[in-house]
């Protein structure tokens, strides 16, 4: 039961952080860079990696989709790669460990749920992963800083 409702407690409980968080004018553009870099991110590295045969989701149950990944993964990236954003520092010293920090947590999270049975890391992946964190973050970072014309000081 721990495998099924996980994905789904993890969904609600980070979409509740946003709710709180994040203003509500606000709202709507967090909501389309978290859909974009976490949801559609996800969903991509995951089928990526799933084809690849360096990721394995398991006890998917109902919420499988393709047997790839669990349909709520998406929907927790979302909404925390919406926190992600929101938080995103402007200053060019802040910004680098707030990156670094999100890769240690993103990597954490990874090998609680990997260690907990919910997903399988294959091969060298699990020691690859926190530089696959590192590229998506980074690279989501930067789109966010020139989309949003922030200067960076």
């Amino acid at each position: 039961m721990f495998e099924l409702s996980f994905y789904l407690i993890f969904a609600i409980v980070t979409g509740l952080v946003t709710f709180i968080i994040i203003p509500r004018n606000l709202y709507k553009k967090f909501f389309l860079y978290g859909l974009l870099f976490g949801g559609i991110g996800d969903s991509v590295l995951a089928s990526l990696f799933h084809f690849m045969g360096l990721l394995n989701y398991k006890n998917l149950g109902l919420t499988s989709i393709f047997g790839i990944f669990s349909f709520w993964t998406p929907v927790a990236w979302t909404f925390y790669f919406m926190i992600f954003f929101y938080f995103l520092p402007v200053r060019k010293y802040f910004l680098v460990p707030y990156v670094l920090i999100f890769v240690a947590l993103n990597y954490s999270v990874g090998m609680v749920m990997s260690q907990s049975g919910l997903f399988e890391l294959v091969g060298g992946y699990k020691y690859l992963q926190p530089f696959v964190f590192l590229i998506w973050c980074s690279i989501s970072a930067w789109v966010f800083h020139k989309s949003e014309h922030r200067i960076m000081i």
